[in-house]
């Protein structure tokens, strides 16, 4: 069974994981939402929202009631069992409002006219395609940047640089769709609040195009020899499947 595409989050968890992939892009094993899933998704929404306001418009109030609108856009579907009351929602909005409006520590919206945002990237990279959802760009004076909201903690300095393999796949699809090298990627913490930015160029995004031919390759060989190993690391436990990952069957009890 060959894999028809791959996005930029299925690339980074067979990089973080190949049993991971496994289960989540080949098995395709649903796991159910989280409070986290919850947010993160009603904020994208709202900020992309947020943007289609006239610049004075864009203000923390009106953050505050788009947040609202979303979630009540999207809570009758998969989240629609996520609460077991009315106070926990409650206490959660409340929660998700206060990291919400955070994002005005981190930028003015009145001074940002995005190109895009959340555009759908379908790219043919090689004998590849990559396809994913690009947050935002926008045109800066020294050219364009990539933006990407993210509603949890940032990554300690360790884990810095590798937070920005997404985004440099997303450059390397809008080189390759609009003939212009980005010249910046930057995540939004709102958690924190926290900004990283990195400058990018045309050497970063050519070795990004060869990892991603090794990656694919690599894929390829996984799913004709049903190889996925397991990779095992800090992030275990917040894995949705370590209660069928092979690498934890000896915590499961019971003799094999």
């Amino acid at each position: 069974m060959g894999l028809k595409s791959l996005s930029p989050s299925r690339a980074s968890d067979f990089k973080r994981c190949p049993q991971l992939f496994k289960f989540s892009a080949i098995d395709r094993i649903p796991t159910p939402p989280t409070v986290y899933q919850a947010r993160g998704t009603t904020a994208h929404l709202a900020l992309e929202w947020l943007f289609e306001l006239p610049a004075a418009e864009r203000t923390p109030e009106r953050l505050s009631d788009l947040f609202r609108e979303a979630w009540q856009e999207l809570k009758p579907g998969e989240f629609a069992d996520l609460f077991a009351d009315i106070e926990t929602e409650r206490d959660w909005g409340i929660e998700s409002l206060s990291i919400l409006n955070n994002y005005f520590a981190m930028e003015d919206p009145t001074q940002v006219d995005p190109l895009s945002r959340e555009l759908d990237m379908t790219q043919a990279v090689g004998n590849m395609t990559i396809r994913g959802i690009l947050d935002r760009i926008e045109e800066t004076p020294d050219g364009l940047v990539i933006t990407d909201y993210k509603s949890g903690k940032a990554p300690s300095e360790r884990f810095a640089m590798s937070a920005f393999f997404a985004l440099k796949i997303y450059a390397l699809l809008v080189r390759i769709r609009e003939g212009r090298t980005p010249v910046g990627l930057r995540l939004m913490y709102l958690t924190g609040p926290t900004v990283l930015e990195i400058p990018v160029d045309d050497a970063q995004l050519d070795a990004m195009e060869r990892q991603l031919e090794a990656l694919w390759t690599a894929i390829e060989k996984a799913i004709a020899t049903d190889h996925f190993p397991p990779r095992t690391g800090v992030l275990c436990d917040w894995c949705s499947y370590q209660d069928i990952c092979p690498a934890f069957a000896h915590d499961q009890g019971g003799d094999v």
